[in-house]
């Protein structure tokens, strides 16, 4: 073996070494993750005639709280159905969430590992390192994932959450990966079975999330013509972009949408302060951690020179567009939720991780011109400094899972009572300062979120689900 192909072997061998620990790490956090806030109203079916599972549940008799636990496929279609004409249009990702709550956590735990590594592959294949996996790329993706995301842990390891958000992410990109081969490659095939596969990944693509969907389908329509421009335009293209407009639209326009609209924000009207509420309760946040993101591309384009673009950088500007998209069409809506961060961010990554391999392959340390002792020295202590922070992250996940576990038995011990006061989540050590939002001490107050009061859809279900008749917040 040559000493280059045996420097590339190690190269590639101390790459997936890394992918390994970080999709570990990612496991570890997502099985201490316990159920909570919603993934308990959807672990019943949802009842659209008395208020569905959540916010607008309605109370007042026995027979009108009660939910039925979702034990069937049957069961999943019948609550699916009422929600989308009752509550909202997320179809595919509340089927995804009812699922794992039906069979179990732990399947969860498997499968939302595998979609994380999925996402990361399909940023790299997207980025056009599929061949050579970036070990740069790889630190930044997860550099920029676990520490700049907003609202990391509600989109990644809350079930909920996850299946919403970074699952559906995953879904879009995935569908846009056949475009941009197509371009990059400046060759497509075309047959029939292509045409199905199209239509079918455009319809779990728009059928996605809000946000994310409607960015989805402006970029399909730029590839789309970017591929009739480079002469490489096919009948399953058309398809891809039919399907994704379908399914997007189905998801909009859901009559649920405007039940919900009506019941949380009646008589909604789009003002000023809505907007400035909008800019600073998320729109920052998100837009900031994709800047930061941004550093490998703007790197890239100061050191390029005056050349021609190619279309290596037509994607990367196109990709940074569509990032910066989904948190501004979020600007426009009743609410602003932040987990829509790992939406924006994985389109962003796209282009970083493109301009990454572009740097390395004009040579990084050229780039960078830092004397080799410095950039080692700068390694380990980010290493050291890291690794520290994972383990507070770890240990605070150990605390609130033994809480949760402890809570659990606490229920089921004073069964006999009606409520059940529940004391406070006994978390030790949060590290609040340093974990934000990273952590889900943070949204676990009180065992599963629930409130002080009755009246509340999260209590109620909390209750039935563990087989007693009322639990309660209490100090």
């Amino acid at each position: 073996m040559s000493l280059k192909r045996l420097v590339q072997t190690i190269d590639s061998s101390r790459s997936m070494i890394l992918f390994i620990a970080f999709a570990g790490f990612f496991f570890v956090r997502t099985a201490l993750c316990p159920l909570s806030h919603d993934d308990y109203g959807y672990a019943f079916i949802w009842d659209g005639a008395h208020g569905g599972n959540l916010e607008a549940m309605q109370f007042g008799s026995p027979e009108i709280e009660h939910r039925d636990r979702v034990e069937s496929f049957g069961d999943i279609f019948k609550s699916l159905e009422s929600h989308y004409f009752d509550w909202g249009g997320r179809i595919f990702a509340h089927a995804f969430v009812q699922f794992f709550i039906w069979i179990g956590k732990p399947y969860f735990d498997v499968a939302n590992t595998l979609i994380f590594v999925f996402l990361v592959l399909t940023i790299i294949n997207l980025a056009n390192t599929w061949l050579k996996i970036s070990r740069a790329a790889l630190l930044w993706i997860f550099f920029t994932m676990f520490f700049l995301m907003a609202s990391s842990m509600m989109s990644t390891l809350w079930l909920t959450g996850s299946c919403n958000y970074m699952w559906m992410t995953f879904f879009q990109l995935f569908f846009l990966t056949p475009y941009v081969k197509a371009l990059r490659s400046h060759e497509a095939g075309n047959s029939t079975l292509n045409v199905v596969l199209m239509i079918i990944l455009g319809l779990c693509a728009g059928w996605s999330n809000e946000a994310g969907a409607l960015a989805t389908v402006c970029l399909t329509f730029f590839l789309l013509v970017m591929c009739k421009v480079q002469g490489v335009f096919r009948s399953w293209m058309v398809a891809g972009f039919l399907a994704i407009s379908v399914g997007c639209a189905f998801m909009l326009f859901a009559p649920g949408n405007f039940v919900r609209m009506e019941f949380a924000h009646p008589h909604f009207a789009y003002t000023k302060e809505l907007f400035l509420s909008h800019m600073s309760n998320g729109f920052l946040r998100v837009v900031a951690a994709d800047f930061i993101a941004l550093i490998p591309m703007f790197i890239y384009f100061w050191r390029r020179g005056s050349s021609k673009i190619n279309m290596a950088e037509i994607l990367m500007l196109a990709f940074t567009a569509t990032g910066f998209l989904v948190p501004i069409a979020l600007l426009f809506s009743p609410e602003y939720n932040s987990r829509i961060s790992i939406t924006s961010l994985s389109f962003i990554l796209v282009a970083s991780s493109s301009a990454i391999l572009e740097l390395e392959r004009k040579n990084l340390k050229a780039v960078l011109n830092f004397p080799k002792n410095f950039l080692r020295t700068v390694s380990l202590v980010l290493t050291i400094s890291f690794v520290s922070y994972f383990a507070t992250l770890i240990y605070v996940d150990i605390s609130i899972f033994n809480a949760a576990r402890r809570q659990v038995r606490y229920i089921q011990r004073n069964a006999q009572f009606d409520p059940i006061p529940m004391p406070r989540m006994p978390i030790r050590h949060r590290f609040e300062e340093i974990h934000g939002d990273r952590s889900a001490a943070a949204e676990l107050d009180y065992f599963a979120g629930i409130e002080n009061k009755l009246n509340s859809c999260r209590n109620s279900c909390v209750a039935q689900y563990y087989g007693v008749k009322h639990v309660i917040a209490a100090d």
